[in-house]
Formats: C-alpha cells, sequence, structure tokens
C-alpha cells in the first residue's frame, strides 16, 4: 500500500522542464509522453529503446515513469524504472512511504529478490535530481541489480 503524496496538482510546467532537460536528452529513451495528456500531466512516461540499453533487453521497450509535486520543505516524487522483458522493477522515491529509511529510499525487485534501503540526493534541482537518477539507472543499477540476475 502506498501513502498518497501530500501535495496538490502536479506541476505542469515542471513536467516539460523534467522533459526538455533530462529526458529528451537521454539517447536511450526514444519516447516521452505527458500522462494522460500535457493539459492534465499528472506523470511523465519515457520510453527505451530495448537495443539501446547495455546490455540490450527486448524486445518490449522497458519504460520510465516520473511522478512529481512541488512543496516545501521537500519536494515529493517517485522515478520508477520497469522492464517487461524481465520483470525487473526499480525505484527512486522522496515520500513517507518509509520513514524509517529517510527521506529518500531506493528500491528494486527482479525475480524472488526484492530489497530498499535510504538514499540521500546529491543535489536539490529536480531536473538535477532526474539527471542523477537516471545516470544510476543506466551505469549502476541494471548492471548490478537486473543485468546480474540475468546471468545466474
Amino acid at each position: 500500500m502506498s501513502v498518497p503524496h501530500p501535495g496538490g496538482d502536479p506541476n505542469a510546467n515542471l513536467y516539460a522542464q523534467l522533459k526538455r532537460d533530462v529526458l529528451d536528452r537521454v539517447p536511450q529513451i526514444t519516447a516521452v509522453e505527458y500522462v494522460p495528456d500535457d493539459i492534465e500531466a499528472r506523470h511523465l512516461r519515457a520510453m527505451f529503446d530495448p537495443d539501446r540499453l547495455d546490455p540490450p533487453t527486448g524486445p518490449n521497450s522497458p519504460e520510465l515513469t516520473v511522478k512529481w509535486y512541488r512543496q516545501e520543505p521537500h519536494d515529493w516524487f517517485r522515478i520508477n524504472y520497469t522492464d517487461p522483458n524481465t520483470g525487473f522493477h526499480a525505484g527512486w522515491h522522496q515520500d513517507d512511504d518509509h520513514p524509517d529509511l529517510g527521506r529518500a529510499h531506493f528500491q528494486y525487485s527482479v525475480a524472488d529478490e526484492a530489497d530498499r534501503w535510504g538514499i540521500t540526493v546529491e543535489h536539490e534541482t529536480p531536473s538535477l535530481i532526474l539527471w542523477e537518477i537516471v545516470e544510476d539507472l543506466l551505469e549502476n543499477v541494471r548492471p548490478t541489480y537486473q543485468c546480474s540476475s540475468l546471468e545466474e
């Protein structure tokens, strides 16, 4: 069960900024859309080209969803990666779901393995936080947790 976000409506302008400044610039991402649309934007959905990921996955496109609510003193966000080819899921959350882990946490699940732990994001601005997370996904998380489980 998930704790609902404490903020109001998401900020469509923020989603436009995250799309333009981060997601549209990631070469492994081939499409980014506002859900349900650019007027009501409740979250962003980015689709990865499975052949551009290292190592490749496929044939279906993995997906990254971004939900973000601006608020004081700290933003609420959930950034989730799901690969339909392998069942791998990874999430970076700054919410109230696991107060024992601190303000933000990372979690993953694949096959019969799952874990979560507290994290500290290096940056304050949403675009830089999202860059940090996408880099972590591509450089560390997929190779360590998704791809190593496929080799077993």
